[in-house]
């Protein structure tokens, strides 16, 4: 059954604020207001803590809005890494590590699902540096809107109107396989940079927001070895009805691939980054969660963190976080493991971090 009128408005509102736009877009948000400085009386409250973190999380927003002035990194695994758009014609970009001749061993695949499911595929570049900088190519379908690289916007693009219907561009699920189609295609292409330097048993799907969920569907192929979801997890009811704006129909459809009951479809370990009561997907991650019988799973949600996540900044938290994971599912390190793993992980004894895990010793 659908959404009645009124609900459906509510969270078609909800989609247009999140889903639609890229995580970077967040920094739209009021800057935090000034508190009176409180008195001393009573204990410190509940509803003092949920004040904190909410201001906690739109700081973080106003923050994550400035990221497009900073310049580039290099990383901080030990491979400095780069990034350009893939090569003939292809709407990807690719992160890699600037001198592949010095990477020791084998290269994994990274694939990104980008923010909003949309086309700025530099919307988390300091993320996909960061990834690549330890070892791996990361790609995310899209182009180069955001950052020092994009181009120089025309002077009359605040007066452009929306895109033209069909012109919305948007990552898929389709797009990120077809970019892990390429990259191991170039791996068997004699003459290719990527010539015999990639391991196509490492490979990842991850995403925020909606690219999450897109980053879900095609975690599916099996080629798939591990999967993030950053700030994401599926509806728990269905988006019944046409969207109440044109914009949003794109959108609705890539939200509507996956259910609840798809979630036995999963082949791989699963990890979940959520940021508290303040991420409009915590809900949703955490539903997935009781779903997900069959797979190792774990959730690392912060309160205060907020929708825009632990990924975005330069060298972030939920990167780090990300990079453990995958080191321990597809290298099989044992003290990443340490970060979820036993009585006393990592994760468990950080009092910032609410922890949740089946299937994990």
């Amino acid at each position: 059954m659908g959404f009645s009128s009124g609900l459906r408005t509510r969270v078609l509102s909800s989609l247009s604020a999140v889903f639609l736009l890229p995580a970077i877009s967040l920094g739209q948000a009021a800057p935090v207001q000034p508190q009176p400085p409180r008195s001393m009386g009573p204990a410190f409250t509940a509803q003092d803590s949920d004040s904190a973190f909410a201001r906690k999380a739109a700081a973080r927003a106003t923050m994550l809005g400035q990221l497009g002035k900073f310049p580039d990194t290099k990383g901080n695994g030990p491979y400095p890494a780069t990034y350009a758009m893939a090569p003939n014609g292809m709407e990807d970009v690719v992160y890699q590590p600037a001198d592949l001749a010095q990477v020791k061993g084998k290269l994994g695949v990274y694939i990104w699902g980008n923010g909003g499911c949309g086309y700025d595929a530099t919307s988390a570049r300091f993320h996909l540096i960061e990834i690549a900088s330890h070892g791996y190519i990361a790609i995310a379908p899209g182009e180069i809107q955001s950052g020092p690289k994009a181009p120089v916007a025309p002077a009359d693009a605040a007066q452009r109107t929306a895109p033209a219907p069909g012109n919305d561009k948007r990552a898929t699920p389709e797009k990120m396989i077809a970019a892990l189609d390429w990259i191991l295609a170039e791996n068997q292409h004699q003459g290719s940079p990527y010539f015999g330097k990639i391991d196509p048993a490492l490979v990842t799907f991850s995403g925020h927001s909606c690219g999450g969920l897109i980053a879900m569907k095609a975690a599916l192929d099996p080629r798939a070895k591990a999967l993030v979801l950053e700030n994401s997890g599926l509806f728990r009811q269905p988006i019944g009805g046409p969207p109440a704006d044109d914009r949003l129909a794109s959108v609705t459809r890539l939200l509507s691939q996956m259910k609840k009951e798809d979630l036995v479809k999963l082949h791989t370990p699963v990890l979940y980054i959520l940021g508290g009561p303040q991420d409009i997907a915590e809900p949703n991650g955490l539903d997935d969660f009781e779903h997900i019988q069959h797979v190792p799973v774990f959730v690392a949600d912060q309160p205060g963190a907020g929708h825009g996540g632990l990924f975005a900044e330069p060298n972030g938290e939920g990167t780090k976080v990300e990079l453990d994971w995958i080191a321990w599912q597809l290298h099989g390190d044992k003290i990443a493991a340490r970060t979820f793993t036993g009585p006393d992980c990592t994760l468990c004894r950080d009092y910032r971090w609410t922890v949740h895990r089946k299937r994990i010793e």
